[in-house]
């Protein structure tokens, strides 16, 4: 199967999951969700085609374009979260920007690319790093154990505070290690997945209504890491 077979396939998946559930969208609700463990595969000596470090090519082959999505979606600018700031300074740690994260952005980064795509009231949008070593497993293990402690947080994104609220999401498992959450600010939630693939992290964040957003978040993922070699 060629690449855009295999974009294809993902985006087809996207489109099947699509369908308005015809609620309004809940709102999470941190106090009653347990806090999630990553879920974490077996370690291998060898790395794989997806586990290993990648050139700034193959990222382009891996990050959907919008000719691949099917409908009316449109790319729009990718969110600058450079500047993010939480208060307690550990919920960092949910957008792979503590202090574990950020010294490997700082020290080990190769390459990193994102893309964001809309369709009516939805939002999609991925992000793709990747670094000269393995990614440690404490990356997302960090990140899962602060779900409880950040069920409610800031976040300031350099354009003023904003009240969020975080549970954790059932998502099947993806690469090396996975995270599912769902972030509520002002009402509006998000799913995001956070993934851990060998030298590879992956952020695949959704907005808007669709029947089972774990599946979707899990298929885009995986779509992306089988587009890998």
């Amino acid at each position: 199967m060629t690449h855009r077979s295999r974009v294809a396939v993902a985006a087809l998946a996207l489109v099947a999951l699509a369908g308005c559930s015809g609620q309004d969208e809940p709102v999470a609700a941190p106090s009653t969700t347990p806090a999630p463990t990553s879920s974490t595969s077996s370690a291998t000596t060898e790395l794989s085609p997806e586990q290993r470090e990648l050139t700034a090519q193959q990222v382009r082959v891996v990050l959907p374009q919008v000719q691949d999505l099917p409908g009316s979606w449109r790319e729009v600018d990718v969110r600058d979260t450079s500047r993010l700031t939480a208060e307690p300074p550990e919920c960092l740690d949910l957008y792979l920007r503590g202090e574990a994260a950020q010294g490997l952005r700082d020290d080990h980064l190769g390459v990193a690319s994102a893309a964001a795509f809309t369709s009516g009231e939805r939002r999609l949008e991925v992000s793709l790093l990747t670094f000269d070593e393995v990614v440690p497993q404490t990356v997302l293990e960090q990140a899962g154990q602060v779900v409880g402690p950040c069920s409610t947080h800031m976040v300031d994104l350099g354009d003023g505070p904003s009240d969020v609220a975080v549970s954790g999401l059932p998502v099947d498992e993806v690469g090396d290690q996975s995270l599912g959450l769902t972030t509520t600010t002002g009402g509006r939630p998000e799913q995001r997945l956070l993934v851990r693939s060998g030298h590879t992290l992956l952020v695949v964040v959704h907005r808007g209504d669709v029947d089972d957003p774990g599946a979707l978040l899990h298929d885009v993922a995986r779509g992306m890491l089988d587009r890998v070699g």
